[in-house]
């Protein structure tokens, strides 16, 4: 049974697979004895709201997240060092139930000799809390740090999952494990620190690099940043799934942030233009993960020329932004372009377009892109990304290349293409023949007999048999003519060229418009 006095409002607790806070220990009217109210993680395993027989004895997010239960059903709470203990150290009971387990795979495998390799040297460095590394206490129940002297070489810990719910316990087991550098967190419900132990819990943390907190109802930005003070050290945060929809353009976490080199904020609600372009004011940051959020458009700056480079995301080299509804990916790889290291992008395809389009957009958009989707990008495809672009975007060139103004808005829009342009030259080979075309041709028809002249405008393919009966009655000659000899006058090569098959056209005989025929 655990006492009364270890149930104070914020502790976390355990009752089979499920966790839950201490809201509200007391006596409830008309029962015997005390009562624990449970806020429950899982927001439909309770029955109420914290509300019993008409008294509200605690209030809970979810309307039916809270129940009242003795404290018999609650888990015994462990310290961190017993729950290390019971895992890692082969008693002589864990070494007969190896020696057991081992016997019963020879008989089952009818193999006498098989044996597990390496088995005496894991188990002897188990024992051995002195070598531990990487511990993970998971699910375990713990809530207290215990003795952790033993453990001068553990780097790595996981408490996810378990009940620990004060910073200041965790800060005792950061204190008391110097070598410690990586904390995992997640699925925990911490109470949140007061404004004046913030500093002093900072001292303790001063070694810790890593901090993962998924999934810890951690609800906004801000509190982030408050919690952050207590990290001086921190470069890898990760805060996914914790419900932050906002992140405020704060000075303090500039300070408090100014190491971060990683951060995740996966499947949390962040949708707006601002949020990103906030985040671009840490001035360490080198990866940010932001996929499965709401964004619908990326901006970091209007104003920036297209040979220039925007003040955010200084140091950012790889961004992930799968699962977003992106609305215009174009514009979101011409932002991007803005950034001044950026290497490496993740996003899903525009389904719109083919895989292979999306990659050349994004390839030919982005000057110094080294990956997408972890592929690496060969020389080869940025230049032909570069030149696919150069010709989908040529005919825009064209509309505004003789008006400064919107040339100057399209090269904003397009920062790719000034440098395309540069490399490749003008796409004015791509523009479509704006001249019309026509089957009608201005012909000068000159009676070589009389040097009289008249012009016609005929179809290309009038056969010379229909053309000699129009001359006849263009020129006035008698209907008793008998078949006229035409031909060509080639002005280049000063010839005349006789067109004796009356059954062929003029096209049949390459003639253009403006040319001359000769009759007699």
């Amino acid at each position: 049974m655990i006492l009364q006095n270890h149930l104070e409002h914020g502790v976390r607790v355990k009752v089979g697979q499920h966790f839950g806070t201490v809201r509200y220990v007391g006596e409830v009217p008309n029962t015997e004895g005390e009562w624990i109210g449970i806020e429950w993680d899982d927001p439909e395993r309770g029955k109420h709201s914290g509300s019993v027989n008409g008294v509200q004895y605690f209030q809970t997010r979810s309307p039916k997240a809270g129940s009242m239960i003795r404290s018999e059903k609650l888990a015994k709470f462990q310290t961190l060092e017993q729950a290390i203990t019971e895992k890692y150290i082969s008693t002589e009971d864990t070494l007969r139930l190896d020696s057991e387990m081992i016997r019963a795979v020879q008989k089952q495998l009818h193999a006498p000799l098989f044996e597990i390799v390496g088995m005496e040297k894991v188990g002897g460095k188990q024992s051995n809390l002195q070598q531990l590394v990487d511990v993970s206490v998971r699910y375990c129940p713990v809530n207290a740090a215990g003795d952790l002297s033993s453990f001068v070489n553990l780097q790595m810990l996981d408490v996810s999952s378990t009940l620990l719910w004060n910073w200041t316990v965790v800060a005792s087991i950061a204190e008391q494990i110097p070598t410690l550098q990586e904390l995992n967190l997640s699925n925990n419900r911490f109470v949140d620190p007061y404004e004046e132990q913030i500093s002093m819990l900072a001292q303790k943390f001063q070694n810790i690099r890593k901090i993962i907190l998924r999934s810890c109802a951690l609800g906004s930005w801000s509190e982030v940043v408050r919690l952050a003070r207590m990290w001086p050290a921190i470069e890898y945060l990760s805060l996914e799934q914790n419900e932050i929809g906002y992140v405020e353009d704060e000075a303090p976490y500039i300070v408090a942030l100014s190491r971060l080199k990683h951060l995740d904020l996966q499947n949390n609600s962040l949708r707006d233009v601002e949020s990103v372009r906030n985040l671009g004011k840490l001035p360490a940051l080198e990866e940010l993960l932001l996929n499965g959020n709401g964004i619908r458009e990326v901006r970091f700056s209007e104003d920036c020329p297209h040979n220039e480079k925007v003040d955010l995301f200084r140091q950012l080299r790889t961004i992930y932004l799968r699962e977003n509804p992106l609305q215009d990916q174009c514009n979101t790889f011409n932002e991007l372009d803005k950034l001044v290291r950026l290497e490496h992008v993740t996003l899903d395809p525009d389904p719109s377009v083919s895989y292979e389009e999306t990659v050349a957009r994004i390839v030919g958009s982005i000057a110094g892109l080294r990956m997408f989707n972890r592929s690496t990008i060969s020389e080869k495809l940025r230049r032909d990304s570069e030149c696919d672009m150069w010709k989908l975007y040529a005919n825009q060139w064209a509309e505004v290349r003789n008006d400064a103004q919107r040339l100057k808005a399209f090269f904003k829009s397009h920062r790719m293409y000034p440098r395309v342009m540069e490399r490749l030259g003008s796409p004015e080979q791509f523009l479509p023949d704006t001249r019309k075309v026509t089957n009608i041709i201005h012909l000068q028809l000159l009676n070589e007999t009389t040097a009289e002249r008249r012009d016609k405008k005929v179809p290309k393919r009038i056969n010379l048999h229909t053309l000699q009966n129009l001359i006849v009655k263009l020129f006035g000659l008698p209907d008793s003519t008998s078949s006229l000899r035409l031909y060509l006058l080639d002005r280049k090569r000063k010839v005349r060229i006789p067109l004796e098959n009356h059954g062929k056209s003029l096209d049949f005989y390459s003639v253009e418009d403006n040319d001359t025929i000769v009759f007699e």
